[in-house]
């Protein structure tokens, strides 16, 4: 395994691909933490976890497509799966074995998959907010999404909400938004060329795992979720806390859907003391 700070790019079906691999500041044997963030975000999401968890682990994000600095490409295949193939992807050209997980909203569907499908390289798993239970877009959805006006009137509907605005919805204490986030969230969305990529991911995305699959996940799991989170409500933790059979639940008082932006201090605790601590 590469073990050097880098950001570099790794390509994957016609898309670059932007990741960054940090060097564990403790033992050179710990192991790999794969952090991936959720719809509408990026790898800078995690920037506040990642000084706090570098001791105890090998750190890896990397950006989604079509989201942060990665490749914005229509002929890229929007699906949970083939981002779970991504990952994998990634894996095998950094040479890195067995991983945890760790990941926000859309990128716990991802890592969800990851564990399914690929459960001998999946260790444990840490989701915080994970999207789940949702369902593939409606035949209207789709239908609209294929018109060749939907791109536009996308850019239209994102302006007029505004990244900021975007951001107070999911963060429960809006004086946590910077200007240096509303900026960073902000520029890959100020290019045109995102637009065709989300409108092709509503048709592309397929609906969450049933229970049926969730139930034949076994590797250790932490779910971490805020209880004033108002794009997936806490009553979801518990349905997901039912299906997953070896899965933990802790539930964040005042924080809302945003984690990573909201509660770093307490997500990177949460982790340390239900896993690392709990080895020793």
């Amino acid at each position: 395994m590469e073990t050097t700070k880098q950001k570099k790019t790794i390509h994957f079906q016609n898309a670059d691909i932007h990741y960054r691999l940090y060097q564990s500041t403790g033992k050179s044997d710990n192991p790999c933490l794969f952090l991936l963030h959720g719809f509408l975000s990026s790898q800078f999401c995690f920037r506040k976890m990642i000084p706090q968890l570098r001791r105890h682990f090998h750190i890896l994000t990397i950006d989604l497509p079509p989201f942060g600095k990665s490749g914005k490409v229509t002929s890229f295949y929007y699906s949970y799966q083939n981002m779970a193939d991504l990952v994998i992807y990634v894996l095998d050209a950094l040479n890195i074995g067995k991983v945890w997980i760790g990941a926000h909203s859309m990128g716990g569907q991802i890592a969800l998959r990851c564990a399914m499908c690929y459960p001998e390289r999946i260790e444990k798993l840490i989701l915080m907010a994970p999207s789940c239970y949702m369902k593939k877009a409606s035949k209207m959805l789709n239908a609209f999404s294929a018109f060749p006006t939907s791109p536009k009137l996308l850019k239209a509907v994102l302006r007029r909400a505004g990244v900021d605005g975007i951001l107070k919805k999911c963060m429960h204490d809006e004086k946590l938004i910077t200007k240096r986030m509303i900026a960073v969230y902000t520029k890959p969305f100020l290019e045109y060329d995102i637009y065709p990529c989300l409108t092709k991911l509503i048709r592309d995305r397929e609906g969450d795992l049933p229970s049926s699959s969730l139930r034949a996940i076994d590797q250790p799991c932490l779910i971490i979720w805020g209880k004033q989170d108002l794009i997936l409500p806490v009553s979801n933790s518990y349905r997901l806390l039912r299906d997953l059979p070896n899965a933990e639940l802790c539930t964040l008082s005042r924080a809302g859907h945003f984690l990573p932006e909201e509660a770093p201090g307490l997500i990177c605790d949460y982790i340390l003391a239900k896993t690392i601590r709990r080895e020793k």
